[in-house]
């Protein structure tokens, strides 16, 4: 016998969650939650519950400052198989694919997650051999190859703010990042335009990180693209002009010029 009670639950749930996408389509603009709640007529308190979920989850991104959400690109991707034969070679989607075919190591696109970035969309490698990443999964900010580029277009001030967090997250004292080897690695990102990472999230395996073009109405992202070391190390300047060839246009056109 179904539960009538439960049953109304999850479909309430639904249906909201649903509502609250088409809300931001309509709206096309971030918004706060007493916004949102006020407008379909939620409670304030199980609305905020939600829009918190929805952004641990990565669909929704929220800015501490304005304390407004904004929708991510992780759910124009959910559809992105329905609609494949629409996309134009422009299309960010299309891009990770591409590069995942010539690269042939997995590609991923995160964004900052408080104090994590989270992979909002993966496009998988084929070969055994691979560093495996499911979208939605969580990585520390500080330590992943997209955290730290991400961190690079941070004020100092804010990454110091930010490593402050982290490191109080932090149950292992070992684990406790320095701010001056941070500083160390920014510095590096933006002085070289990527980052690589070998082993400091999962043993053995590497991501090479270059941030993305700002997107107007999206958070900071970037790109990434991950292998084991060794594959990563070999093919490292292919994989780094691939990155610049579709990231930083200008950047490539100087250097073959």
């Amino acid at each position: 016998m179904v539960d009538e009670k439960r049953s109304d639950n999850v479909v309430k749930s639904a249906r909201r969650v649903l509502e609250i996408f088409e809300f931001f389509a309509g709206r096309q603009a971030p918004a706060t939650v007493m916004e949102v709640s006020r407008e379909l007529g939620y409670p304030q308190s199980s609305t905020s519950v939600l829009m918190e979920s929805l952004r641990s989850l990565g669909y929704l991104s929220y800015d501490r400052y304005s304390r407004r959400f904004n929708p991510t690109l992780r759910i124009a991707f959910m559809g992105n198989w329905v609609q494949e034969s629409m996309y134009s070679d422009g299309n960010l989607f299309r891009i990770m694919v591409d590069l995942q075919q010539r690269s042939e190591h997995t590609v991923i696109l995160g964004l900052q997650n408080d104090i994590h970035v989270q992979y909002i969309h993966s496009i998988q490698s084929a070969s055994p051999l691979r560093l495996f990443v499911r979208a939605g999964t969580l990585r520390p900010l500080a330590r992943a190859a997209i955290g730290k580029m991400l961190l690079s277009t941070k004020p100092d001030q804010d990454i110091r703010a930010l490593l402050i967090r982290i490191n109080a997250a932090e149950e292992s004292p070992e684990r406790r990042i320095k701010l001056a080897d941070l500083m160390e690695d920014i510095q590096r990102c933006r002085r070289d335009g990527y980052y690589i990472s070998q082993g400091s999230v999962t043993q053995g395996a590497g991501v090479i990180a270059m941030l993305l073009p700002e997107i107007p109405g999206q958070p900071q992202m970037a790109l990434g693209i991950g292998a084991p070391v060794p594959r990563l190390l070999k093919h490292k300047q292919k994989i780094i002009d691939m990155l610049r060839e579709v990231l930083q246009p200008d950047f490539a056109s100087r250097k073959s010029a």
